[in-house]
């Protein structure tokens, strides 16, 4: 009972202290996770992705000694969780695997992001002896038409194969390590969401996690061409969004019967108003500028293309964090007109994150 409590006031605390950040415009909290993009090198051309078609400058990419720094940094600040996304991360696979061990070795929880293309036997089986915290593999539709309509020709054995071998050695070495599906949720697999799910597991993997698709996930365009983006296919279209609220409903049912998604409650029943209320859909007041970094692969941080544009080769990330320039790009979030339901960046509504807190707990 002594630690219910203590949990529940941690809850509170946490909350206040966001508030507090969110009101000041300053961070009266650190973030809870950092995330390195550690390319934007990638094999695929996924339809909803412009992150590939970015050029690619490999010779000015962190050095392996530069991240371990950083993490170490991090470590230093007492953030004990970090991700590596891209790009497709595993185009880096040295620098992956020593700097998952590096941070394995001081206890750090490290996420790794994938779509699986260049997952070979040999690098999963060293990342599950490192012990690496979470494998997220992308997984766009329960069949082959659909998922590949997204990822693109030949993608959906190769990625199901990675699939099952990641099950299976998973088994063999005993390891503690979660295993992911993440599906981004968008016209042309919606009808597909709750077939994902089974596919996961059918799979034996443990979770799933769905993402909302945002028109611009390089965050560099202006909101005039996200008008043409609502008419492409990926945008799910106001006659299906009743069929999106029924499905939106069965994953709720699911969430609560197995516990293996991972978006809380109050995401999933948001899906169909965001797409139907598109840049005028508010979740609640972002505080991606308080709970998330991302580093991209040349040390920059910048947040949803409203800066800061400071470079962690230069400055110590904790003197960033509590920089003016950091403070200018938290107020221009705060007037943010883009529709977001990106999973990384948390919503200040108490309701909803006390709900996710319950969730957590198996109370709701």
């Amino acid at each position: 009972m002594k630690s219910l409590y203590q949990g529940f006031l941690r809850f509170l605390k946490d909350y206040a202290f966001n508030l507090l950040s969110y009101t000041f415009n300053y961070p009266f909290v650190k973030p809870w996770r950092v995330n390195f993009d550690i390319t934007y090198e990638c094999p695929l051309r996924c339809v909803m992705c412009g992150v590939w078609k970015k050029k690619v400058r490999r010779k000015d990419e962190l050095k392996l000694s530069e991240l371990k720094r950083i993490v170490e940094e991090v470590h230093e600040w007492g953030i004990d969780h970090i991700s590596f996304a891209g790009g497709e991360t595993l185009s880096r696979k040295r620098k992956v695997l020593e700097l998952t061990k590096y941070a394995r070795s001081k206890g750090m929880r490290v996420d790794l992001i994938t779509n699986g293309i260049l997952l070979d036997k040999a690098t999963a089986k060293k990342l599950l002896e490192i012990g690496i915290s979470k494998i997220s593999i992308s997984v766009d539709g329960a069949t082959k038409k659909t998922h590949e309509l997204i990822r693109g020709k030949g993608t959906f054995k190769k990625t199901m194969s990675v699939v099952r071998m990641l099950s299976s050695l998973r088994k063999d070495t005993s390891a503690n390590t979660e295993l992911e599906f993440t599906t981004i949720v968008c016209g042309l697999n919606f009808r597909e969401l709750v077939d994902v799910f089974y596919l996961m597991e059918e799979s034996e993997f443990d979770f799933i996690n769905y993402q909302v698709i945002v028109p611009d996930n390089t965050f560099s365009l202006p909101l005039k061409e996200f008008y043409k983006f609502y008419d492409r296919s990926l945008w799910v279209k106001e006659k299906d969004i009743p069929q999106l609220r029924r499905i939106s409903k069965k994953l709720v049912l699911l969430k609560k019967k197995t516990g293996k998604i991972r978006n809380t409650r109050a995401y999933l029943l948001s899906m169909p108003e965001y797409f139907k209320k598109k840049e005028k859909f508010k979740a609640g007041r972002c505080i991606v500028g308080y709970s998330y970094v991302n580093i991209d692969p040349y040390g920059f941080i910048n947040v949803c293309g409203f800066g800061p544009n400071l470079n962690v080769r230069n400055h110590k990330l904790k003197e960033l964090w509590k920089s003016k320039r950091y403070k200018l790009t938290r107020i221009r979030i705060k007037k943010c007109k883009r529709p977001c339901l990106m999973l990384c960046y948390e919503k200040l509504n108490f309701k909803e994150l006390l709900e996710a807190w319950l969730e957590l707990r198996g109370w709701l």
